[in-house]
């Protein structure tokens, strides 16, 4: 009976062993499976398959692009919510309705403007869609201002609404 729990204990010590290797093999070419075990969340965002990831700029950036004038702002929030408040300038381009705009944005701004879309805030899929739909019409320097609209009207910086 020892022989019999004995030979069950070295192999079972080996498969130990060969998972340990594989489990040190999978972090060495894995490296983005390091997070799992330090509990560190990556800081760069993934774009999952089939979707672009664009470069995502904070408050004091999307304020310094709209104080400069260098950048065409686009809020990717339905009409009614850009006619109670949006940036100033701002264009209402609801990712939804791309046919009803495109053709007249495409007469107005050529393809190298730089472009900073923006909805409600961070859990907003919408800016990200029009910056999806703006790169597919071939507008390249399209930013994404993730705070969005809420960040920046509770920040006091300048809004317009549109009169009724």
């Amino acid at each position: 009976m020892t022989i019999i729990w004995s030979k069950t204990l070295g192999e079972a010590g080996r498969a130990m062993l060969l998972a340990l290797i594989l489990a040190g093999a999978g972090l060495i070419f894995r490296p983005d499976l390091r997070p799992l075990l330090t509990g560190v969340q990556p800081t760069t965002e993934i774009a999952s398959p089939g979707r672009e990831s664009f470069a995502s700029i904070s408050l004091d950036e999307a304020n310094a692009y709209f104080q400069a004038g260098t950048a065409l702002f686009a809020d990717a929030r339905p009409l009614e919510a850009y006619q109670a408040g949006h940036i100033p300038g701002a264009m209402s381009l609801d990712p939804n309705e791309t046919d009803e705009w495109a053709g007249n944005f495409f007469s107005q701004f050529p393809a190298d403007t730089l472009i900073v879309t923006y909805c409600d805030g961070a859990r907003c899929p919408l800016s990200t869609e029009l910056a999806e739909k703006l790169r597919s019409l071939g507008y390249e320097k399209v930013l994404i201002f993730k705070e969005g609209w809420r960040v920046w009207d509770a920040s006091q910086l300048p809004t317009e609404q549109v009169a009724k």
